[in-house]
Parts: C-alpha cells; structure tokens; sequence
C-alpha cells in the first residue's frame, strides 16, 4: 500500500476502516455476481439468460469509463484540482476586457 509520507495516523486508520467496512464486502459480492453471470453465460442454467444483454451493455460502459479515469490520471488531470477554477476567472476576465468591463470594478 502506497501511503502519503504526510498523512496522520488517524487518516491512515480511516481509510483502513473504510476498506474494510465497505470495499472489502463490496468486493467478495461483486465475484459472487461475476461468477453467477459467467454460470449463466457458458450456459449452466438458463434462469437469467435474459439478462445476458444489458448487463454486458452496463460492463462495456463501465469499461469506457475506467479507460477515461485510467486517461485523464496518467494525464496529469488530477495533479492540481484547483486549476480549472482559476482558469475559469482568467477567461472570464479577458472577456470582461473584451466588453469594455474592467474586470477590478466588477469585483468590488
């Protein structure tokens, strides 16, 4: 486990107290969906089979979505959170301009 040299020791106890309690039991019944739709799937039984369809239209989405985190983290997207807001005053800013609104006295 990867852990921030800066983190206090109750921040480290919560976040074990939070896998635990709730990624761990999340986890166990996610495999034992997993297995129930693959039993379904080979054809095992055939109670379910009706579900095959959206449930592999929901895990194809999933997919595009954790491709789209696993993107924007390896592109540096949550390094600094708080850009994105000062970037957003500076446009608003140079648009203020634009108009002929000094940006100083709309603050005020």
């Amino acid at each position: 486990m990867v852990t921030n040299p800066k983190a206090t020791k109750a921040q480290r106890i919560t976040l074990i107290a939070f896998l635990v309690v709730f990624l761990l039991p999340a986890g166990v019944g996610f495999a034992i969906k997993l297995y129930e739709f693959m039993t379904v799937a080979n054809g095992a039984t055939s109670e379910g089979t009706f579900m095959l369809v959206p449930v592999l239209n929901y895990f194809i989405v999933f997919m595009g979505m954790l491709c789209m985190l696993a993107w924007a983290t390896t592109n540096g997207m949550f390094r600094d959170i708080e850009k994105p807001k000062f970037d957003m005053l500076r446009r608003e800013q140079k648009l203020d301009e634009l108009d002929g609104r000094p940006w100083i006295e709309q603050v005020r």
